[in-house]
């Protein structure tokens, strides 16, 4: 045990040292970047050279690239700060497990559980950057609109502009955009690395106006004021969101890791008050409820974060692991297999993974339908004989009475007795019955009182048939089978949830493109380079905007016919519907003539549907958090009390019976 203790230890204090070194670093680097930087580098190389930590700091680093707001230097500082403080977490969370659980079946639970803080530790940090994106956006978007008044030139109001230290690198790309002889190329570029999607659409306008020139309004105003004062209420509505889901959610986000804190404290205050628990906690039973809490802690921690996020929906869906398994050929075939040949049902399953936008394809879906059954097979067979080996080992090991009330105080050689005892009791097949048991105590322990050896043929015995009647059942094989068949559903059940979710995205997407079609409407734009800008702006709808745009040179009704066929938002059937009328009939301008009073009634139902939306993933999300809590009373409090309550009852009655008799 040492040494399997030896190796997270030794890494928990690395990684505990890593970033008390980074800490102090800090404090005495303000002032001395080219040092601090030195620092940060050395450390992001070793990470990098090492090969566990090495996928890891490259992940991370990418991830913080690709929010496009940092420098090379700033990506590679950001990266060993977050990497350094998850793996501080990651070792510190095992190592207090090892400390306070002192056992292997709880600290495999453990690292599982910290495996996934350390992800999502990740996932907030950049979350918070996030919102700081947004904060420093909405003060730009007032600069810029208040330069822009002043210069009457859009470059020119983007560089005199106060801008927030995380936008400055991206304000100087869109700077270049608009004044480099290959700005279109640029902007591709811009769009393929900058996943901030009302920074695109903040690109994209400026673009297009600075391309075709600023107009003025029926109204006196101008089109890029307009445009502006528009995103301006658009990241207003955004931060107001995010505000008021970090209110609701705040603290649901931590009642599921309570049960895992309190564990060893109700268990070591159960065993000391009422010696009988222990064997339920120790015991098969006890290793099980465990378990349960863990996975339903785990669960109800993963769903809450992952909802409270403000990028709930990843726009490639797909995992790293399962990427380089299905790769293999043998596997490849072995999947294929499982694919449905018949039309119908593999017809729904490709219409489930077109409607939830997933980047996974056939093969990949029952891919990973395979690998969930598999792995819910084989964990649970894992746990099940585990815990059982686990309590027959406490079984054997025990010598204490097990009952509602403490027995006899036992010291060392008591312990070594009894041991002995036991050891030579449980060899005798079959178990010795109440008269041979009594002779056998007396030969062992012939200075104890009446009642004390009593005590000691019931102890016997109970330990007997306990330790006889733990071993690994057939009908244990049917349990993890269901688990396997309920696993085999888990990714098309993602799916669902991911079609829930995209819901709130699609609508969002739709003020996006709205933003952009009274950008274009006011200027010479037809409707195919309409089409074009929808598709180079849009996030969810994409892929649909894309075959549209193809489409509609051959033909124009068809495409926009069909594009509106896929369509599930009602405002954007109503968007593709005027865009219809703009094939011969009307223009752009006069077809969406109506769109900013629509779009300011669209902004309102979208603040009330918000908040509905809240309400009901809180509403969602409240049982997940209860659940470990509740189970945590049920298996951890109730159950042992409720069964040694029943043990003593019936003993009583038997008593009573003897007595009677």
């Amino acid at each position: 045990m040492n040494t399997m203790l030896l190796t997270p230890i030794l890494v928990c204090i690395l990684g505990i040292v890593a970033i008390v070194l980074i800490v102090i670093k800090d404090k005495k680097s303000r002032g001395k970047k080219t040092k601090n930087y030195k620092f940060y580098n050395k450390m992001f190389i070793r990470y990098d050279n090492f090969f566990i930590t090495r996928n890891g700091i490259r992940r991370l680093y990418y991830r913080i690239a690709g929010l496009s707001v940092y420098t090379k230097r700033e990506i590679i500082v950001t990266s060993v700060r977050l990497y350094s403080m998850s793996i501080g977490v990651f070792w510190g969370i095992n190592l207090l497990g090892i400390i306070v659980f002192k056992d292997v079946f709880t600290s495999l639970l453990l690292l599982m559980f910290s495996f996934i803080v350390k992800t999502i530790l990740v996932d907030k940090q950049i979350n918070h950057i996030h919102f700081k994106l947004l904060q420093q956006l909405l003060d730009a978007l007032s600069s810029i609109r208040q330069c822009y008044l002043r210069l009457g030139v859009i470059p020119d109001s983007i560089a005199e502009a106060n801008v927030g230290p995380l936008l400055k690198h991206a304000f100087e790309d869109i700077y270049l955009i608009l004044t480099a002889a290959d700005g279109e190329r640029r902007l591709e570029e811009f769009y393929a690395s900058t996943p901030f999607k009302l920074l695109q659409t903040f690109s994209g306008v400026c673009y297009i106006l600075n391309n075709s020139g600023d107009s003025k309004l029926s109204n006196g105003s101008s089109n890029f004021i307009q445009a502006m004062g528009m995103m301006h209420s658009e990241v207003q509505m955004e931060i107001q969101r995010l505000t008021l889901q970090r209110a609701k959610f705040g603290v649901l986000e931590y009642l599921p890791v309570i049960p895992l804190v309190t564990l060893k404290f109700i268990e070591s205050f159960f065993i000391s008050q009422i010696p009988g628990t222990a064997t339920i906690y120790h015991g098969p039973l006890g290793y099980i409820s465990k378990v349960l809490i863990f996975l339903s802690s785990i669960i109800g921690y993963i769903t809450i974060t992952k909802i409270n996020s403000p990028m709930v929906i990843k726009k490639d869906d797909r995992n790293i692991i399962i990427d380089k398994i299905i790769k293999n050929k043998t596997f490849e075939s072995i999947v294929k297999d499982f694919i449905p040949k018949k039309s119908r049902p593999l017809k729904k399953k490709k219409y489930l993974l077109e409607k939830s936008m997933s980047s996974k394809d056939i093969v990949y879906l029952y891919a990973s339908k395979l690998i969930c059954s598999l792995l819910a097979f084989t964990l649970s067979l894992f746990f099940i004989y585990f815990s059982i080996e686990l309590g027959k080992d406490f079984i054997l090991t025990n010598v204490r009475e097990v009952s509602l009330v403490a027995g006899e105080n036992l010291d060392e050689h008591d312990i070594e007795i009894r041991q002995e005892m036991d050891d030579v009791y449980l060899n005798n097949h079959p178990m010795l019955n109440t008269n041979k048991t009594r002779d056998f105590v007396n030969t062992y322990l012939p200075e104890l009182q009446e009642y004390d050896k009593q005590a000691q043929i019931e102890r016997l015995q109970s330990k007997y048939k306990s330790y006889n009647n733990t071993f690994f059942k057939w009908w244990m094989i049917l349990i993890c089978y269901a688990l396997a068949v309920l696993a085999w559903r888990i990714p098309e059940l993602l799916l669902r949830a991911r079609i829930w979710l995209l819901k709130t995205e699609a609508e969002e997407d739709v003020l996006q493109l709205q933003t952009i079609i009274t950008i274009l409407m006011n200027t010479s734009t037809d409707t195919m380079q309409t089409l074009y800008w929808l598709q180079r702006q849009s996030r969810v709808h994409r892929n649909i905007l894309i075959d549209a745009y193809h489409e509609y040179p051959s033909d124009p009704e068809m495409a926009l016919h069909k594009l509106k066929s896929k369509v599930t938002v009602p405002e954007f059937k109503r968007i593709v519907d005027k865009l219809i009328l703009t094939i011969h009939q009307i223009s752009l301008a006069d077809a969406f003539s109506d769109l900013i009073s629509e779009r300011e009634h669209l902004v309102r139902i979208r603040e009330i549907t918000q908040q509905a939306t809240l309400k009901k993933k809180r509403s969602f999300v409240s049982p997940l958090s209860m659940a470990p809590l509740l189970l945590t009373t049920a298996l951890y409090i109730l159950m042992p009390l409720g069964i040694l309550g029943i043990k003593e009852f019936m003993y009583a009655l038997e008593e009573f019976g003897k007595l009677k008799m």
